[in-house]
């Protein structure tokens, strides 16, 4: 459980900062150990079966061909970047084995090391399974609790350097959100222990009366009670001795008493060694999605190296891009999951959650999840509809209109809703959809069209509008909620699927994917000329809704406005809802059900 990551935790607590890296810390062992705790559910959640490795997983999950396609190109990225962050690990504690024991040699370069200790690979890379490594493995167990011991005693006998600084390192804020970036991998990288635990459940025997999910729990609970002794102090005590000139393996910064730490870093090689051989995936999805944001923080570089980096100076253009891709691909998996199963036809996210994780468990992992995201975009939706009525009242009524606020505009919005929100499913408001579709691009038309019919504005500027380094750490974090935000398609896509007629000769997969990639052609032809023209024109005055920032032409921006209005509604929330309480609770589909759910 304890990984040669927690030696780099003090130099994340330097990125973070105290606040943030506190913070991170908790939240990450709260949800690794929840993930884990998933883990050891659907281990034996089919009768009968027991899922050893995570590619099995994914082929229960999404079908013998798609679960490789989806899980072992992921699984590949994490273990090839485990086993080079391990490789430079064990290579650096070696140099400093060196340099501690033979003071006046000769210095050898780091590269060197590594190659010595790949040396040690080269030879347990042939033997032939998980058991012909025991010895290495408890080895390397009893290695990661006493170098993690070692590491924070030597630090508090080293006491708080006269130096210590505890501000962030970066001089620009872009350089500060990109470490914090990296940082957040850092962290991900640290905690361990998805890697093996199918692999350690199978060993534990198992029947219907006594499952082996009940003593792996207990075993996990202990392993990560563990894991905080080690992981805590080490970041904190390691972050308050030397502040922000922490370096990224905290062993490298001690230096007496010098068999110690000899000693520690001898122990992270032996470690390494046992646990090279066993990285798997780190965890499924949240320490997947933490390691990505690692690679971010290191893009940097590669765009500044560049000729170009005047034109893409700024991680808004990556993003934006990035986010495309991304989503396109999600949107991919989506399609070729509807009909993974030869006579079924997945409408609904939760339908595929309880195929996946279980009756019971697909619904407790994928409804809430989806009610947050829902909730949220209803809300967000009834903001930004009843903006657009104020916007268009405050055009309308310049010089002598009353000024009302904007709850009120709100709830008028809402009104409308409170309308729609009776009609019995998606086919009801089939015109209204129609209309929503021709509307949106025609708002995005207007916005960028009318951006730049207004010009460059002359006070112009584009640094960030924060002005301390947290505020624009959090200020950046929320913009990429606002361009996931953007990217919709997802919340509908089964939906739409289950309307196109499919046989085996013809799945609904080809028509259904022809039609994705027209419409992300045509987001991107929206997306991209509003989110650059408008920032170009506007800069980081900019208004949350960029035709705010507009006023004229009057006649054109109101019928702007007037198209978000018609654009929004709520009904994928109510449709989840009322198909949980008909196939679940088994209420009767009526009137009646309807009317109650959507009122309350």
């Amino acid at each position: 459980m304890v990984g040669a990551g927690v030696l780099s935790l003090p130099y994340a607590m330097a990125e973070l900062g105290w606040g943030p890296g506190v913070a991170v810390l908790v939240l990450s062992w709260i949800i690794t150990l929840y993930t884990l705790w998933q883990m050891v559910e659907m281990h034996e959640m089919v009768p009968g079966k027991r899922f050893d490795r995570y590619h099995e997983l994914g082929q229960y999950a999404f079908g013998e061909k798609l679960g490789l396609y989806i899980v072992v190109p992921q699984q590949l990225i994490v273990e090839v970047g485990l086993g080079i962050v391990y490789m430079v690990t064990g290579g650096k504690s070696l140099m400093k084995v060196h340099d501690l024991v033979c003071k006046s040699c000769k210095p050898i370069k780091q590269t060197y090391f590594i190659m010595i200790f790949a040396s040690v690979h080269f030879v347990l890379s042939h033997l032939p399974n998980f058991n012909s490594i025991s010895g290495v493995s408890l080895a390397a167990a009893v290695m990661s609790l006493s170098y993690s011991t070692i590491a924070w005693s030597a630090s508090i006998h080293k006491g708080v350097q006269p130096d210590v600084e505890y501000g962030y390192k970066a001089k620009t804020t872009s350089g500060t959100v990109f470490n914090f970036l990296s940082a957040l991998g850092n962290v991900a990288f640290a905690y361990a222990g998805h890697n093996v635990v199918l692999e350690i459940q199978a060993t534990i025997p198992s029947t219907p009366e006594k499952p082996s999910k009940k003593p792996m729990w207990r075993g996990v609970v202990v392993a990560y009670i563990v894991v905080a002794l080690c992981y805590f102090p080490v970041a904190l005590i390691g972050y308050w001795m030397y502040g922000n000139s922490v370096k990224d393996d905290i062993l490298i910064s001690l230096e007496k008493p010098v068999w110690l730490i000899a000693m520690a870093n001898m122990f992270v090689v032996v470690h390494v060694i046992g646990s090279y051989q066993v990285q798997h995936l780190v965890c499924i999805v949240v320490g997947l999605l933490l390691m990505i944001l690692s690679p971010i923080g290191g893009l940097r570089q590669i765009i500044i190296d560049a000729k170009t980096y005047k034109f893409y100076q700024g991680p808004g253009v990556v993003i934006l891009i990035l986010s495309w891709v991304i989503t396109l691909y999600t949107l991919w998996q989506m399609v070729e999951m509807h009909e993974m199963v030869p006579g079924k036809r997945f409408d609904r996210y939760h339908e595929l959650g309880q195929h996946a994780f279980g009756e019971k468990l697909g619904l407790y992992i994928v409804v809430p999840q989806q009610l947050i995201c829902e909730v949220g975009v209803d809300i967000v939706y009834m903001v930004t509809g009843g903006k657009s009525l104020q916007k268009i009242y405050n055009l309308v009524h310049k010089d002598g209109g009353k000024n009302i606020k904007t709850t009120y505009w709100i709830m008028i919005f809402a009104s409308c809703h409170f309308v729609l929100a009776h009609l019995p499913n998606f086919n009801s408001i089939s015109g209204v959809s129609l209309a929503a579709a021709v509307m949106s691009l025609s708002y995005s038309t207007i916005a960028w069209g009318a951006s730049v019919d207004k010009g460059r504005q002359a006070d112009v500027a584009y640094g960030y509008k924060a002005t301390t380094t947290s505020g624009t750490v959090f200020n950046f974090f929320t913009a990429l909620g606002d361009v996931a935000f953007a990217y919709a398609g997802h919340n509908v896509v089964l939906e739409i699927q289950a309307t196109i007629p499919s046989s085996p000769e013809k799945p609904s997969k080809g028509p259904m994917w022809k039609g994705v990639i027209f419409a992300y052609v045509v987001v991107a032809l929206c997306y991209f000329p509003v989110a650059l023209i408008g920032y170009y024109m506007f800069g980081n005055n900019v208004a949350d809704n960029i035709l705010i920032s507009l006023e004229k032409p009057t006649w054109l921006i109101i019928a702007a406005n007037a198209f978000v209005v018609v654009h929004l509604y709520a009904m994928p929330v109510f449709d989840m809802l009322e198909t949980l309480l008909v196939k679940k609770l088994h209420f009767s589909p009526s009137w009646m059900l309807r009317f109650v759910t959507r009122n309350l």
